[in-house]
């Protein structure tokens, strides 16, 4: 719960004005909780005090951390970073240090999610052995569906259009009854890869992982136990570029379609 120091306060209700919710109000020019008002734990309120007055279940509402300040240039850097991002799909041997991708991971708890809910949970395969059994259990599925043939084919001609030549995984589910896990999800995927490919680290959407993780019940059991009623809502390979040195921006034959109102 949000309590305020009343010793620290200044009164100068910049709390109200951020609340999302109006959980704090305005009583004798003091901010208080609201009653019957749910507090969605977004810590605008203790981000934004000057005094740091605001503490949640008799913890700090913020980071002892400096705030960041970005420099002059980094809207141009932004612009470049993304411009430049490339879907990997062929990797080196070299394990992705778990550093880094806790970090990655870790920052995605900042990303924008509804009601601040943050529903996206994590899997790590790091494991050569349990990848191949999982293509197996891919390619046993296809063969019988008739589903995606293109990945056996594919597979056949050398390239892997499931996992590539990742020597990691990431697998993001999310509660089925989140109030937008697909949305939320790749949310906090998009922050995660942008921070991991400024590491040098390269990544590319696995769809197809995504979909036959949910597909085959059999993938599932070879995983860490998702709870009742999640699914997953994204998937990435992750590892050291092989030698793939871009030299050019590719044009984008479909751009922003916008219309103002």
């Amino acid at each position: 719960m949000i309590k305020i120091n009343e010793d620290r306060c200044i009164e100068c209700l910049t709390c109200l004005s951020v609340c999302p919710f109006t959980v704090l109000e305005d009583v004798d020019g003091r901010p208080q909780l609201a009653p019957g008002k749910t507090c969605l734990k977004c810590m605008h309120c203790g981000a934004i005090c000057p005094t740091e007055a605001i503490t949640f279940d008799e913890k700090p509402s913020i980071l002892s951390d400096e705030l960041p300040v970005p420099g002059n240039d980094f809207s141009k850097d932004l612009k470049n970073h993304i411009l430049t991002r490339r879907s990997y799909r062929h990797f080196n041997e070299e394990p992705v240090p778990r550093g880094i991708i806790q970090d990655a991971l870790e920052l995605a708890s900042w990303a924008p999610s509804a009601k601040n809910q943050h529903p996206t949970k994590w899997i790590v395969i790091e494991s050569r052995e349990l990848m191949d059994q999982i293509m197996e259990l891919i390619l046993k599925y296809t063969k019988e569906t008739g589903i995606s043939p293109e990945i056996a084919s594919e597979l056949e001609a050398g390239n892997n259009v499931v996992m590539g030549t990742a020597p990691t995984l990431l697998l993001a589910y999310a509660r089925d009854n989140a109030i937008s896990p697909e949305t939320d999800t790749a949310i906090a995927m998009t922050t995660v890869e942008l921070y991991l490919q400024a590491r040098g680290v390269g990544t590319c959407w696995a769809g197809y992982l995504k979909r036959m993780a949910n597909a085959i019940p059999e993938i599932r059991a070879l995983l860490p136990e998702l709870p009742e009623n999640n699914s997953f809502y994204g998937a990435f390979m992750i590892g050291y570029p092989e030698d793939e040195k871009y030299l050019h921006i590719p044009e984008r034959l479909k751009r922003a379609d916008i219309r103002w109102a």
